[in-house]
């Protein structure tokens, strides 16, 4: 199983953890308002820290152990780019290379040099021998420099880090994909809106026309009003982007144009096609990372108070736990409609998308399991992961 991600995110909790409890330094640079979560728009740092206070955001690469020198440096290069669309960023990076040598304290000495030294970039260290979700810690070794200028193509920050889905069908999908491909082939000037909202366009119709089918197999049917349209429109743009198949645009990346390949040998139907979503979902959408923080959850909080009395009371553990750890923005109204007993749509969306996937045991017509919560497939999805 990949855990490239999964560890990432244990040190951006960690990090949260400090800086909301304003330990030094990181109380010099951000307010306790941080949550962690992703930049859609390349160049994709692994995780993003956002202070909801400041407006301000620091974007941190993390290399994993056992890499060599030139991937570390890598890494350096990575973070300095960064800076150009975020406040500040970090590297994480272990004490040693795979040749065992030093290369944090050399990306040290690096940054250690006048030209480099006024670089507002945080350099982290972590023991690849302990670093887990249960022991996230690291050793800062570079402190950014302070900056009071402002990034030169500041990059839109989501309020939570993995993709989020309503209600499309692999059947849309695939067929949007298409639209996406067609109209990206046209050269001559358009004046009508991008590539995404041209192949978006031609969907529309096509679900006027009654074509497309939802994921019980259905007709779907939409009214069509300019509301329904936008609302839909953004359904279909933030997955597939979210998802990393296309760009701002509209135009397909490297990972869509798989994904249509696998739609035209096989059919968006097919089990081919669901599980390369369902990858997809994993891995670029980082439903791994969220899956996982739930389940290390349920785990250890089942050992210390035993079963969960009811699902709701779930539900508000779980929301409260990711907002506790960073991996959610803090909202104070959902904490009062918790309180006062509102029914909330809570991960209602992620509860449906994974039980398409089969990425869930289900339970009848519902995915929660009485006193146990989440009961999530680790043989499907860590069979996904190795064909990775």
């Amino acid at each position: 199983m990949t855990t490239h991600d999964i560890l990432a995110f244990a040190v951006a909790s960690e990090a949260v953890r400090r800086i909301r409890n304003a330990e030094p330094p990181g109380d010099q640079f951000f307010s306790n308002n941080v949550f962690t979560t992703s930049s859609r728009s390349w160049p994709l740092p692994d995780f993003v820290i956002h202070d909801s206070s400041n407006d301000l955001s620091l974007a941190a690469e993390f290399k994993p152990p056992n890499q060599s020198k030139r991937e570390y440096l890598t890494g350096l290069g990575q973070a300095i780019a960064y800076t150009h669309h975020f406040k500040y960023s970090a590297l994480i990076v272990p004490p040693l290379s795979d040749d065992g040598y030093t290369i944090a304290e050399h990306i040290r000495a690096v940054l250690s040099q006048a030209v480099t030294a006024n670089l507002p970039i945080a350099l982290l260290q972590y023991d690849p021998r302990t670093l887990s979700t249960q022991a996230p810690g690291f050793d800062l070794l570079r402190v950014p420099a302070f900056r009071t200028d402002e990034p030169t193509e500041a990059s839109r920050i989501d309020n939570s880090f993995w993709a989020k889905w309503r209600d499309i069908s692999p059947n849309e999908i695939g067929v949007f994909l298409e639209h996406l491909y067609d109209e990206s082939r046209i050269r001559e000037s358009r004046t009508d809106g991008t590539v995404r909202d041209r192949a978006f366009e031609r969907l529309w119709q096509e679900v006027q026309a009654g074509r497309l089918r939802h994921w019980g197999g259905g007709t779907r049917t939409i009214t069509d009003t300019q509301a329904n349209k936008i609302g839909w429109m953004k359904n279909y743009r933030n997955f597939i982007f979210h998802l990393g198949w296309m760009d701002n645009q509209g135009q397909l990346t490297e990972e869509g144009l798989d994904a249509l390949h696998v739609v035209h040998r096989y059919d968006a139907d097919s089990r081919l096609f669901l599980d390369h979503l369902a990858l997809s979902l994993l891995l670029a959408g980082k439903h791994l990372v969220l899956i996982n923080a739930i389940n290390e959850f349920q785990v250890s909080r089942y050992q210390e108070l035993g079963p969960f009395p009811d699902e709701q009371t779930w539900l508000a553990e779980v929301e409260n736990h990711l907002e506790e750890t960073g991996l959610l923005k803090r909202n104070p109204e959902r904490h009062a409609a918790a309180t006062q007993g509102s029914a909330r749509g809570f991960l209602k969306a992620e509860k449906t998308l994974w039980r398409n996937l089969e990425l869930i045991v289900p339970n009848a017509a519902r995915v929660y399991h009485p006193e146990r919560g989440f009961i999530f497939d680790w043989s499907r999805i860590t069979a996904l992961l190795i064909r990775d």
